[in-house]
């Protein structure tokens, strides 16, 4: 599954720029749901939705993650179709990973001792998900949430790089080229 292909996903169920015009959406939400950088990613739009998708994804048992990524992401100005597809790192077997990583920086942050939380998580891994150890988990992922969504901005910015700006057309400084005279075609007799 690539981007083009659910380019092409989007537009067969009615989700394009095309298809939005004059629609529900577009008679709510104005002109700017037709903006280009919503739904085709440029190097701004695809770095604001990770600043936004991130965070969002990274709260555990937060219902409705997709609406709320999403609606951040269109007051921002982030490519909706990104915002949306970050969720899914948020899945059962990236939880193995999140969620314990959220409590381990919730604990330290309350003053909890590394090696000893550590061996907690190691033998019980639901202690992290009950009872007084939300607060942690909770924190942690509070902490964690922007810190990755920042990086993450910040290493689009650094990995995508525009191309260069085109250079006018060679011939001599300060003077353009003459225009093309039109092909005429000659009429058959």
């Amino acid at each position: 599954m690539n981007y083009r292909w659910m380019m092409r996903r989007l537009h067969g169920w009615g989700v394009s720029r095309h298809k939005l015009r004059g629609g529900f959406l577009h008679t709510r939400l104005g002109d700017r749901v037709l903006h280009r950088e919503l739904w085709i990613p440029t190097r701004e739009s695809f770095a604001l939705a990770v600043l936004v998708g991130l965070p969002v994804t990274i709260i555990p048992f937060l219902p409705l993650q997709t609406v709320i990524a999403c609606a951040v992401g269109f007051l921002l100005g982030a490519n909706i179709p990104v915002c949306f597809l970050l969720q899914f790192l948020s899945n059962p077997a990236t939880a193995v990973i999140q969620l314990p990583a959220c409590y381990l920086v919730g604990e330290l942050i309350l003053g909890g001792d590394l090696s000893q939380l550590y061996a907690q998580v190691r033998a019980h891994p639901m202690t992290a998900v009950s009872g007084h150890n939300l607060w942690a988990l909770y924190l942690g992922s509070f902490v964690l949430g922007p810190l990755l969504g920042a990086l993450g901005y910040l290493g689009t910015k650094i990995i995508w790089r525009e191309p260069p700006p085109r250079r006018p057309p060679s011939g001599p400084v300060g003077q353009s080229r003459p225009p093309i005279p039109p092909v005429r075609r000659k009429k058959p007799a």
